[in-house]
């Protein structure tokens, strides 16, 4: 699946495509895991709040189609890749969004045994994906794809930083973000490398950044919560909401607390990895060795 590049914007400096290698620091390890999923006591499973726990379960209900994307988005360049690693890199890259979506496939029907509707909420972002693919030029796809994998690197970071954050998790769901969250960190910059040796175009990526980051992805989380929370049939109180409100913008708080990692990507010479977080990597590798059954994801 490829594409052949059509005439660029004048918007950028031609300089700008000249072939760039990948500029990873890791290792990108597609690997093979298996988690239980049998330990949720209720729909409520975040300390028995509705907003936290549907918040988590719209999120993991939007990655089967989203990574589906993630993946199509970045091969339409494949032909264009001139650079052996990052050819190699973006192969690895599709294997561990591919077995990302099938864990999030199984907890999500754990989930829909709990009386939510993840697949309702997956159809839908089936189609608008496909609309996508129907309208958008490649390069847009693309630049919305490296927007998202770096909100997606910053959460991951997150995540290993700030543990305690998900202490009310089930443990297998637990385990399940911090897996997909050191592979994130893995492959963080593939899709951002592939889109400066193709594309190259920095205005685009910020308008999508812009676009992404205020509009599409609160409001799709919000708008899928409150779907999940009305099928269910539950009413929120005001103490789960300002609950949620902590979680994210209070101390230590997911948007709070990363709001330098998520502005630096406005910055002209912006690159994934100007934050070195590899050390978090391979911490956090041996803590989970073992849900590891392989690595053996590029088979």
């Amino acid at each position: 699946m490829s594409i052949n590049n059509p005439s660029l914007s004048d918007s950028f400096s031609p300089s700008s495509l000249a072939a760039s290698p990948s500029r990873s620091k890791l290792e990108i390890v597609p690997r093979r895991v298996r988690f239980e999923f049998d330990d949720f006591d209720g729909p409520f499973y975040y300390n028995g709040n509705s907003c936290i726990s549907a918040m988590w379960v719209a999120m993991s209900a939007s990655f089967p189609a989203g990574e589906g994307e993630f993946i199509k988005s970045v091969m339409l360049f494949e032909d264009q890749i001139t650079d052996p690693k990052l050819k190699a890199e973006v192969r690895d890259f599709a294997h561990q969004e591919a077995h990302h979506s099938l864990q999030h496939r199984l907890v999500n029907k754990e989930f829909d045994k709990l009386g939510y509707e993840t697949g309702k909420l997956n159809d839908f972002f089936k189609v608008k994906l496909k609309e996508r693919e129907q309208n958008w030029t490649p390069e847009k796809r693309l630049a919305r794809t490296v927007c998202a994998e770096h909100v997606t690197a910053v959460m991951a970071h997150h995540a290993l930083t700030h543990p305690e954050h998900m202490a009310n998790f089930p443990e297998s769901f637990r385990n399940l973000f911090l897996w997909h969250a050191i592979e994130e960190i893995e492959h963080k910059s593939v899709a951002f490398d592939v889109y400066q040796q193709c594309v190259g175009d920095r205005k685009l990526l910020r308008q999508q950044y812009k676009i992404f980051t205020r509009f599409e992805f609160p409001f799709n989380i919000w708008m899928s919560s409150r779907f999940l929370l009305k099928q269910l049939g539950h009413k929120v109180t005001w103490k789960e909401r300002k609950e949620l409100w902590n979680s994210l913008y209070g101390e230590g708080g997911l948007i709070s607390d990363m709001r330098g990692l998520y502005k630096q990507f406005m910055e002209n010479d912006f690159h994934p990895w100007d934050h070195d977080d590899s050390g978090l990597v391979d911490q956090w590798k041996q803590t989970l060795a073992p849900y590891f059954t392989g690595d053996s994801a590029r088979k």
